[in-house]
């Protein structure tokens, strides 16, 4: 019970990475490689199940978000509490954002929503860039490893810089970055930001690119600065940083997210939510914490609607409510 509790309090920046080696996702890359990607996304399923079994950790947190999520929606979503499906999923997600590194992932299978995609599109065609807030849903890693794609849509090259843990999935970061060496390209850890920082960002967006930032997990080094807001019916904390960022920028902020529609290896498709933010970023700096709240809250109500559209592509296995107390 005492090791029960102590896990319940370790920050999710404490936790041990699953993977220790990067043995086996070399040996993953190699059979992306060698064989047709079909046949290696089907590996997902029995390493799930291994995970599953093996990882009490995961099967507990995943339980205990399901839980929560029921409860939310008055006891509609998700249909079964199931931990393997979400273990299978987030499986999904490692394997394709090896897939988009690689070069292997097929445009086609994207589908972007008829939401706000237009006016961020018309925006970054005039070369103004903007900030994109997403979360550890669905698969934002492979929406960056398929940048090229923004050529497509915009008719020029959208330089874009993202603003990650580093360390925080050290093995598999390192093994992306010998895949493609585009992705330690405009890669940012929270660590380094300060006033040049800031200011190269202002740059980075003038200059009409797009910077995406996690909203979903506070921060590893400033544990202490966080905002308290209710999630899926209880109080969960999130980084203060993050939703400070658009002020600091004063850039157009949207949320992004790419949701896999099931969890099949008979091409499936992903589909892009692109919304708008709708909080106005120029207050007073006495008015600015108000309005970091507000934006924060705005962001709550986006990934509460897409954990009830998506409730299994929740990759936050560990107890999200978590004050560290």
């Amino acid at each position: 019970m005492k090791n029960k509790k102590k896990e319940d309090k370790l920050h999710w920046a404490d936790e041990k990475e699953v993977i220790h080696t990067n043995i086996p996702l070399k040996l993953l890359v190699f059979l992306f490689k060698m064989l047709p990607s079909f046949f290696v996304l089907c590996l997902a399923y029995p390493v799930s199940f291994f995970y599953y079994l093996f990882s009490k950790r995961a099967r507990e947190e995943s339980r205990t978000y399901q839980k929560n999520l029921k409860y939310f929606t008055g006891g509609k979503v998700p249909q079964k509490i199931s931990p393997y499906r979400q273990i299978l999923s987030f499986s999904f997600c490692v394997l394709e954002k090896m897939q988009g590194w690689l070069g292997k992932f097929n445009f086609n299978r994207i589908e972007y929503q008829q939401d706000d995609i237009d006016i961020l599109l018309n925006q970054l065609k005039e070369n103004k860039g903007a900030l994109l807030i997403s979360s550890h849903q669905g698969n934002m890693e492979l929406m960056r490893s398929l940048s090229e794609n923004n050529k497509q849509l915009v008719g020029h090259d959208v330089p874009v810089v993202a603003i990650m843990e580093i360390n925080a999935t050290k093995q598999f970061n390192q093994t992306l970055s010998q895949i493609n060496s585009n992705f330690d390209l405009n890669l940012i850890d929270p660590a380094q930001i300060g006033p040049d920082t800031i200011c190269t960002l202002m740059d980075f967006i003038e200059r009409g690119a797009l910077v995406i930032i996690s909203g979903d997990r506070t921060s590893a080094r400033s544990r202490d600065k966080f905002l308290s807001k209710n999630f899926l019916g209880k109080v969960a904390p999130f980084p203060y940083g993050t939703f400070l960022i658009p002020f600091l920028l004063k850039a157009p902020v949207y949320y992004m997210f790419g949701f896999r529609n099931k969890n099949s290896i008979f091409n499936p498709k992903y589909k892009i939510y692109i919304e708008k933010s709708q909080i106005d970023l120029e207050c007073s700096r006495n008015e600015r914490d108000a309005r970091i709240s507000e934006i924060c809250s705005e962001f709550i109500e986006k990934i509460e609607k897409f954990c009830k559209i998506y409730p299994y592509q929740w990759y936050n296995f560990y107890n999200f409510w978590n004050f560290g107390e």
